[in-house]
């Protein structure tokens, strides 16, 4: 079945949950300290802010907060 225009698939990010080394995937999280797309001397760009989730990790219970920049591009 097509989408139509106001629907939308969810984007799920793969976390790592750092107490057990175990790799899981969420929608549930928001951004912190957002400040904006950034760009390093060799021109490669990366968002320079904080990915919380927003439910305890599935493996250890904990709310994880990650660095943008550690967690791979959903769209690559």
């Amino acid at each position: 079945m097509a989408k139509g225009m106001g629907q939308t698939e969810e984007m799920k990010f793969v976390f790592v949950c750092p107490t057990h080394n175990k790799v899981f995937e969420s929608s549930n999280f928001s951004l912190r300290d957002n400040r904006g797309i950034i760009t390093d001397e060799a021109g490669n760009r990366t968002l320079d802010a904080k990915v919380v989730l927003n439910e305890p990790c599935p493996f250890c219970g904990d709310k994880h907060v990650y660095h943008a920049s550690l967690l791979s591009c959903p769209f690559e």
